[in-house]
C-alpha cells in the first residue's frame, strides 16, 4: 500500500480499512447527518452495513483512498479522500468533510494543508482535483484559501485544481 496511515502532532489519518467497527460507526454516523450530506453528491442516508461493505470493497481497489482523522484526543474530526487515483496522469479527484461539532474552528484548513503535505511528499501524485456544487459557497471559499484554482465552471459545478509545488 503506497498510503499508509500517518501521524502529526495534532492529528491521526487512519486509513478506513484500518478502523475498527466503533470508528466507523463514527465515520457513518456524521457522513450520514445532514449537516454533512446535504453538501455531498450522495444525499441519501445509507445503512451501516453498505458502509462496511465499502470499506471491504476498499481493500481491493486502489485507485480510492480514505482517511478518518482523528484529534489528540481520539475525537473524530472528519474524513479526507482520493477518489478515483489516476497513476498514470498523476492525478487524484479529492474530498473532505468535517465533523459539525468541529466546523467553523479552523479545522478543516489545517488538515487540509496536512494532507496534501503528505500526499504530495510520496511523488506519486502532480495534481489534486476537486469538484464543488456552486451553491457551496464555504465550500469555494475552502478551496481557494488552500491553494486550488478554478479550472472551470460547467452545469451548476465548479472544477478546481491544486498542483504540487
Amino acid at each position: 500500500m503506497i498510503f499508509q496511515s500517518f501521524t502529526t502532532p495534532k492529528f491521526k489519518f487512519i486509513n478506513f480499512i484500518e478502523l475498527s467497527e466503533v470508528e466507523h460507526k463514527q465515520v457513518w454516523q456524521v457522513r450520514t447527518s445532514y449537516d454533512v450530506r446535504q453538501f455531498m453528491f450522495d444525499k441519501e442516508v445509507f445503512p451501516f452495513e453498505n458502509h462496511l461493505n465499502f470499506v471491504e470493497r476498499l481493500n481491493a481497489d486502489d485507485t480510492k483512498l480514505y482517511y478518518a482523522i482523528y484529534d489528540e484526543n481520539n475525537d473524530f474530526v472528519g474524513s479526507i479522500s482520493l477518489h478515483p487515483i489516476n497513476y498514470s496522469r498523476r492525478v487524484a479527484d479529492w474530498g473532505i468533510y468535517i465533523n459539525p461539532q468541529y466546523q467553523g474552528k479552523g479545522v478543516s484548513f489545517e488538515v487540509a494543508d496536512l494532507f496534501f503535505d503528505y500526499i504530495f511528499s510520496l511523488n506519486v501524485l502532480d495534481k489534486i482535483t476537486a469538484v464543488v456544487l456552486d451553491f457551496n459557497l464555504r465550500s469555494i471559499k475552502f478551496h481557494e484559501r488552500v491553494g486550488f484554482k478554478i479550472e472551470k465552471e460547467c452545469d451548476g459545478q465548479m472544477f478546481f485544481v491544486k498542483e504540487r509545488l
